[in-house]
């Protein structure tokens, strides 16, 4: 656990300079001349310099410093500020009970010190004692809150790395879905230019195959209809695997690029009719489909492509019916139905059910139908419309 922003070897200079004071302190600021120094001033000296030596191992090994400093105390007097210096890296580097537990042993067996040498009575008393237990309790109170700020400081630091990290998770998050969300709607469009394709190409086929006589120029307009929707179909592909195969910067450029809206469902609707289809389109809707708002309109302009896609590939020449209606304040609903053709087809269907099911679900609306109804294929959706969109196209007119 980091404690302290400052270098280590300050620390260690710092500690060795308050244990080196306890000694001065201890033995007097004028030490005795050499041969007239007893025993126990030079063991003093000694025990002092060890105490202060083995402080330069407190990091590693607290507990253990702290034992042998409070060991070292019992015979010398000059290892009591070592002492508290380890005491306090205790405190900082484990839970304080332990280092008051180490304390409060040290402060009891300290008496057997007084075997070993003649000890005035005066250093003896209940106040020295007193004050050695305040001490050991400021002590220990300092090197906790060193400890308690630490600790803060890590969890604030762990905290900002995992929001970090979330945040990174949830933008990486947001990125795969957008990309998914436009490669999705670019399937749509593709497979609805591919229909539109095969249509014509068909249709040309069912013509020459007739044996009847055909205009140059009807066959040329065929031909390019189905070049201009291989032409896009290939450019809506490039830009699905370009989407699918980068990061977000071509994700945004799809993003940005013209997105449909329900006013141009009568150029959709024109398409497919060029193709050779019969579609009958109603457009109920109070206030026409201008005034439906782009993210509704947008949804249901391709749910109704993704039908019209669907009655050409499954239920080919079959005329299709398409009806809008709804109102501000309420809902705007969806109908788009064909006769079932005979046979009926049989086997796995696509996706494209299950998108138009995931549409009217991110929109907030709700599947009527989808599916065979009577002798029809009808599907039917309704799509929440607010009232205040309305009211401010309305102004805006």
């Amino acid at each position: 656990m980091r404690t302290s922003t400052l270098h280590p070897r300050l620390l260690d200079g710092g500690a060795a300079a308050i244990a080196l004071l306890g000694v001065w302190l201890s033995l007097g600021p004028a030490p005795p001349v050499f041969p007239e120094a007893p025993a126990w001033w030079w063991i003093d000296l000694a025990g002092g310099l060890v105490a202060t030596g083995l402080l330069l191992a407190r990091r590693r090994a607290p507990v253990a410093v702290a034992v042998a400093i409070g060991l070292t105390g019992l015979v010398v007097t000059t290892a009591w500020l070592a002492g508290a210096v380890a005491t306090f890296a205790v405190a900082v580097r484990r839970p304080w009970p332990v280092a008051a537990v180490l304390s409060g042993v040290s402060l009891a067996i300290s008496p057997v010190q007084w075997t070993f040498r003649d000890v005035r009575p005066d250093s003896t008393s209940w106040g020295t004692l007193g004050w050695a237990v305040l001490i050991s309790a400021a002590v220990i109170a300092s090197g906790a809150a060193v400890r308690a700020r630490a600790q803060l400081l890590e969890s604030l630091v762990e905290r900002a790395r995992r929001a970090e990290r979330e945040a990174a998770l949830r933008a990486e998050a947001a990125r795969t879905g957008e990309r998914t969300r436009i490669a999705r709607e670019m399937h749509d469009v593709l497979g609805h230019r591919l229909s539109l394709v095969s249509m014509h190409a068909a249709a040309l086929a069912h013509r020459r195959r007739g044996g009847r006589a055909v205009d140059p120029a009807e066959i040329d307009d065929a031909l390019e209809v189905i070049r201009t929707g291989a032409q896009d179909a290939l450019n809506d592909l490039r830009v699905i695997l370009g989407v699918l195969r980068t990061e977000g910067e071509d994700a945004a450029d799809a993003e940005r690029a013209p997105q449909p809206t329900l006013a141009d469902l009568d150029r959709l609707v024109d398409g497919v009719r060029a193709a050779g289809a019969e579609i009958a389109l109603h457009d109920d809707l109070v206030g026409g489909a201008a005034a439906v708002p782009d993210e509704c309109g947008r949804t249901l302009y391709r749910i109704t492509q993704e039908a019209l896609t669907n009655a050409a590939r499954h239920a080919p020449g079959c005329p299709v019916e398409v009806r809008l209606h709804g109102r501000a304040g309420g809902a705007a609903e969806l109908v788009v139905a064909n006769p079932l053709p005979a046979p009926v087809p049989v086997g796995p269907g696509g996706t494209g059910l299950v998108g138009i099911a995931e549409r009217v679900e991110l929109a907030g609306g709700e599947v009527l139908s989808c599916g065979p109804d009577g002798g029809s294929f009808r599907v039917a959706v309704r799509i929440p419309w607010p009232a205040a969109v309305r009211r401010a196209a309305e102004v805006a007119s």
